[in-house]
């Protein structure tokens, strides 16, 4: 499963595919996040937004949209973002790649793909939310364009908060960008 050797596909995701997306989600965040939140946190996220209901909604929403990307016929990680409520923007609100194949353009495919999607939708701004202490992907989001917009600080229940910082990237309506 090399993405540099076999074919990467990027493929719209299905609700035959919601079980993939758990599951690769709790193999890359229980590698990732230990040091940034506590594993209280990380169970709790994943419990929270990776059940069948929260992912269904990137299927059923408008300008929402869930993808997988397949090295062969292996998946090696994903994306899913939303139509955000300012206008012309859309949320990354997902982007997870398996620890053994990031750095092999694998979640700069996944970001384009959210880009081309967010373009046919009439955004021009991409957004996301990441940890401030997840430097490893604020860098990466760097590298792809984004820039820190805001940083907060969210409640998300039962005692566990997101410090975050909000970033953004724009995007032209004209042309995708191949960041391949």
């Amino acid at each position: 499963m090399d993405p540099a050797t076999d074919a990467l596909a990027i493929v719209a995701a299905t609700a035959a595919d919601l079980g993939t997306v758990a599951r690769l989600a709790g193999v890359t965040w229980r590698r990732h996040y230990p040091g940034i939140i506590s594993r209280e946190q990380i169970d709790y996220m994943l419990a929270r937004g990776y059940a069948e209901s929260a992912l269904r909604q990137f299927l059923d929403v408008p300008g929402a949209g869930l993808a997988i990307a397949r090295a062969g016929r292996e998946p090696v990680g994903f994306a899913a973002w939303y139509r955000a409520e300012a206008a012309a923007t859309t949320k990354l609100d997902k982007l997870y790649v398996l620890p053994e194949v990031q750095g092999l353009g694998v979640g700069r495919r996944l970001i384009a793909h959210v880009e081309d999607a967010a373009r046919a939708d009439r955004a021009d701004t991409l957004i996301l939310n990441v940890n401030k202490r997840n430097t490893s992907s604020i860098a990466f989001y760097q590298r792809c364009g984004f820039q820190v917009r805001e940083s907060v600080v969210i409640d998300i229940g039962q005692g566990f908060f997101m410090d975050d910082h909000v970033m953004a990237k724009p995007i032209s309506r004209a042309t995708a960008v191949d960041l391949r």
